[in-house]
């Protein structure tokens, strides 16, 4: 299994993304590889709100479009969801006094626990620096 992080989620859906087609190919060698490309629910409203923000993106998606997309990309049988558990929060809270990290981690922190919690220890992502301090994913990057 390897976790996707939202920024991988926004460059897969605007074909005029710079990292587009990278994104694509290396998504498309994890599936072909038979890996589980897997995210939480959390990163489909993180997507939500992200990809139809017109202060990042000219034009950004509608909502109806980006809910469109969410449902497409699901419907590909090597896409799954990771859910939290209290396993997932404790964790969350531990990194978070551990590392001592502020309000702008939180979204991060507790993606990088419910992979971890859920046995994923790869993670796809376009922001390799958010999630190293933790130790625990090994980062592949686009």
């Amino acid at each position: 299994m390897i976790g996707l992080d939202c920024n991988i989620l926004v460059q897969l859906a605007f074909a005029d993304h710079p990292a587009h087609a990278k994104t694509v190919a290396a998504v498309q060698n994890e599936a072909h590889a038979g890996e589980k490309l897997v995210f939480p629910s959390l990163v489909i409203n993180e997507f939500l709100h992200v990809s139809t923000d017109d202060k990042r993106f000219a034009p950004p998606l509608s909502m109806t479009e980006a809910l469109d997309w969410v449902d497409e990309f699901l419907k590909d049988p090597s896409v799954s969801l990771v859910e939290p558990t209290q396993a997932t929060t404790d964790q969350t809270i531990r990194w978070m006094r551990q590392f001592k990290l502020g309000r702008k981690r939180i979204l991060d922190t507790h993606l990088a626990a419910i992979l971890y919690t859920n046995g994923v220890d790869r993670l796809l992502t376009a922001n390799p620096t958010d999630f190293m301090i933790f130790g625990v994913l090994k980062i592949v990057t686009i």
